[in-house]
């Protein structure tokens, strides 16, 4: 079974990898397809990306509204050029840090 991206948000905003594993009992009334280990579920590689994005962008800075604002203000009175110079070597500067 494949299951897509649904757009749904997930019930908690902890990132999976953190989250804390629960203990399993046998008690439950399971099938005896799940005891033999039987079902699987598996991510489309679309969904994959998609929880590594959120999980990074949790991680990011808060946004300045102000200068976005202000950049919104400037490219919609066509005032605002970009520096073609200046982003590319802060471009190359990203990629050969890493």
């Amino acid at each position: 079974m494949r299951i897509e991206n649904t757009n749904l948000q997930p019930l908690s905003a902890k990132p999976a990898e953190t989250a804390t594993p629960i203990e399993r009992r046998d008690d439950v009334g399971e099938t005896e397809s799940a005891r033999a280990g039987q079902d699987r579920v598996e991510m489309s590689e679309t969904a994959r990306l998609l929880a590594k994005a959120r999980t990074t962008l949790g991680s990011t800075e808060d946004v300045n509204a102000e200068r976005v604002a202000l950049l919104k203000q400037q490219i919609e009175s066509g005032d605002y050029t970009v520096q073609v110079g200046e982003l590319a070597r802060k471009l190359l500067a990203r990629v050969f840090t890493k």
